[in-house]
């Protein structure tokens, strides 16, 4: 699996995951590690994903709650991409 996020003028790095992307794993090695830092320097960014099974998962939905207290009111606004690249 491979993990990116892009925004208007910036990127970040290419993750890459061997193996099944569970939720768990999908906030300790993408969320916490990545997600946090990117969007803490993107004032105002909005989070979208694509509703997969390990995006859509309790403990994916809770991270905002447990990350950072800072980080907290903007990932807050994590919104599903309703959208499918195909």
């Amino acid at each position: 699996m491979v993990w990116g996020a892009i925004a208007y003028d910036s990127r970040s790095n290419l993750i890459v995951m061997r193996g099944t992307l569970t939720s768990q794993r999908y906030v300790d090695d993408i969320l916490r590690p990545h997600v946090g830092p990117f969007l803490n320097g993107l004032p105002g960014a909005i989070f979208q994903q694509d509703n997969a099974r390990p995006h859509t998962a309790r403990v994916a939905q809770d991270f905002p709650r447990h990350f950072h207290s800072s980080m907290a009111c903007l990932l807050s606004r994590f919104v599903p991409c309703r959208a499918r690249v195909e």
